[in-house]
């Protein structure tokens, strides 16, 4: 039986799912650039101030699964509309934090609201729209996250220059308030749910310690040293808890994951090819900047638009690729758009000091068309290959495994890129052309990533 009864105008449905993606993206993207006066007006160092981001992405990654299930088994509607209320009120504390420990107590709190937010958009889209428009459904909501990403950057910039840094969090306040009256309105109602099935708590504490510790030395290795004590002590705790937590999972008369969910070749190979090219594409948007303002002398300003080129070129493709994959199937445009991506990283490795604005700005758009014509397809097919009262898990699924692919990505092409340098650039920055080997090494690995994203969509059945 599904979670919700299918509306009978999918429209206003996708319109409330698409405000709560724009808000969830947009809280990843506009905080950034407000860090330094963050920690200015509460007078602390880059470690404390990091956890400002960090604490909302361990949090958001870790209770995705739970979130799923909980939709699975309470109701999309009701653990959708939980999500954006508790968002909404950790934005508006975090506005009035007056210390750096409640600012990251509030973060948790607001990466609590986003984490049923984005488990439960994708599969609330596949349950409420038809089969025939479901690729179109997350075409939009791949346009809404392209446009958030291009969006935080500026507007966070102008809001704590003119208003104060606390209004890149009120902003959210309003849009939440907006979007939870539009969600009870509008969002379908949950239908009559099977009575046998009860939340793994267990499970989900031991995922959430297993994804925490596996992300936290991801985001420090670089700076902490791959081979340090605490990385190498946090890595190893997280092998203990997913091996507990697969032990725990196999006993468990009620799962978080259904083991069975992996039993379908197309959830599996659709699971690891999305990983995979996240994996490629956050690293190469990580490497960006650097690579703009190190190598090619390029302003920060000029930087800062040129990396909004790729979401406005995905924000283009992500309709259409939807729109033929609603027609056409999946495999096709993700072997097609794999192998876009292949090229895309083949020609960043090219660049060197002289590469010219045109040609840098020619590969970005085709990099934003390569992630925009992947994703639909990809998640159609994930979604589409369970069973419409799995949609929670799967979807919760398929977002952890997105969000943990996308910090192998950074960890994996920084060190590649750091490895390729001579010195380190904590210290006096080598001369623009020493810089060139390490980019170019970090976007070849990202290359042959996308070459295995081809070879796995390949072999997908539909």
């Amino acid at each position: 039986m599904p979670p919700v009864q299918p509306p009978d105008n999918p429209v206003p449905v996708l319109a409330v799912i698409s405000l709560a993606v724009f808000m969830a993206t947009l809280d990843t993207s506009i905080v950034n650039i407000s860090l330094p006066t963050i920690a200015q007006e509460f007078r602390t160092g880059m470690g404390d101030i990091s956890w400002v981001v960090m604490a909302y992405l361990l949090v958001l990654t870790g209770l995705m699964l739970a979130c799923g299930r909980l939709g699975d088994l309470k109701g999309f509607r009701r653990v959708f509309i939980a999500g954006f209320v508790i968002f909404t009120a950790g934005s508006l504390f975090c506005g009035l934090a007056t210390s750096i420990g409640l600012l990251i107590t509030f973060r948790i709190m607001q990466g609590i609201g986003a984490a049923a937010i984005d488990a439960i958009a994708p599969a609330l889209i596949a349950v409420s729209l038809p089969p025939e428009k479901r690729g179109w459904g997350l075409g939009i909501m791949m346009t809404v996250v392209s446009l958030a990403i291009a969006a935080g950057p500026v507007l966070g910039g102008y809001l704590t220059e003119y208003l104060g840094w606390n209004w890149v969090f009120f902003i959210n306040v309003p849009i939440g308030i907006a979007a939870t009256v539009l969600a009870v309105r509008h969002l379908p109602k949950d239908a009559v749910l099977q009575q046998d099935g009860r939340f793994d708590t267990a499970g989900s504490a031991l995922i959430l310690l297993a994804l925490g510790t596996f992300l936290f030395p991801l985001n420090q290795g670089l700076y902490l040293g791959w081979t340090s004590p605490v990385v190498i002590g946090s890595l190893s705790a997280s092998v203990c808890f997913f091996v507990l937590f697969i032990v725990h999972e196999r006993r468990c008369p009620y799962p978080l994951i259904d083991p069975s969910l992996f039993s379908d070749g197309n959830f599996l190979r659709g699971n690891l090819a999305g990983m995979l090219l996240i994996m490629a594409f956050a690293g190469s948007e990580f490497l960006l900047p650097f690579c703009f303002e190190l190598v090619q002398g390029i302003s920060t300003e000029t930087a800062g638009m040129l990396l909004a080129v790729p979401a406005i070129a995905l924000m283009l493709a992500g309709p259409v690729a939807g729109r033929v994959a609603d027609r056409s199937g999946s495999r096709g445009l993700m072997t097609v758009a794999a192998l876009l991506s292949a090229a895309t990283m083949l020609l960043f490795s090219r660049m060197d000091t002289g590469t010219g604005l045109l040609f840098i700005t020619a590969v970005l758009a085709l990099e934003g068309i390569a992630v925009g014509l992947f994703m639909p397809p990809n998640m159609s097919l994930i979604l589409g290959s369970v069973k419409r009262n799995e949609g929670g898990a799967a979807s919760g699924v398929m977002m952890t495994l997105r969000n943990a692919g996308a910090a192998i990505g950074i960890a994996v092409t920084g060190t590649i890129a750091m490895s390729g340098f001579p010195g380190t650039l904590s210290g006096e920055v080598p001369a623009p052309a020493l810089l060139v080997p390490g980019f170019q090494a970090a976007f070849l690995a990202g290359m042959v990533i996308c070459g295995a994203v081809a070879a796995v969509s390949i072999s997908v059945e539909r």
